[in-house]
């Protein structure tokens, strides 16, 4: 089955070791499933090759595009470009370091039939104790205050219907920017499902 259209955004920052990767896996990945798409760079500020691969790949396919910033406004922004500048019915993130395997959007797609936005989590996550710790407390406190039952609000791997963007006005440019998304989208009535 083909599905008609995805945006998909890649917020990065100096990944001039991963990205062309990152994009090709991606674009492979697309080809198969979707009528349409286009796939964005984000760059935050990059001060390596990162543009420069982005570039050559854009000159070959126009549904690259590369948005970069001379100066790093954060992941939140990076976010909230992302959002913005997508065009397509569908909108998907990940982080370009090749940390995800696009392949688990598969497990994905077949949800939207019954929601708006569909929010990975990692199993197996591979980060220091502190940080896993730092993370932890933080999805409770997000669980806790908002009523927002999500394992793992920051994964970066996340799909969203675009219709979700259509009345809401981001404000946060910081790490909270996903957890923002989630909480308006849910006091708006749409579904989050995991």
């Amino acid at each position: 089955m083909k599905y008609q259209s995805i945006s998909v955004f890649l917020p990065v920052f100096n990944e001039e070791g991963n990205i062309k990767k990152s994009i090709l896996s991606i674009k492979k990945y697309l080809q198969k499933r979707f009528k349409d798409f286009e796939i964005l760079v984000i760059s935050d500020g990059s001060t390596d090759d990162t543009n420069k691969i982005v570039k050559e790949l854009e000159k070959k396919d126009k549904r690259i595009k590369l948005l970069a910033r001379k100066k790093r406004l954060g992941y939140g922004a990076g976010l909230k470009a992302g959002f913005e500048k997508s065009s397509k019915s569908l909108i998907f993130y990940t982080d370009g370091d090749n940390q995800f395997n696009i392949g688990d959007l598969d497990k994905m797609l077949p949800m939207l039939d019954t929601f708006d936005i569909i929010s990975a989590y990692r199993i197996n996550r591979k980060d220091p104790l502190m940080r896993i710790f730092i993370a932890d407390v933080y999805n409770l406190l997000i669980r806790i205050l908002f009523d927002l039952k999500i394992r793992d609000v920051d994964a970066s791997f996340k799909l969203y219907k675009k219709k979700i963007f259509k009345n809401m006005r981001l404000i946060t440019n910081t790490g909270l920017a996903d957890a923002e998304v989630l909480i308006r989208a849910q006091m708006q009535g749409y579904k989050i499902g995991q």
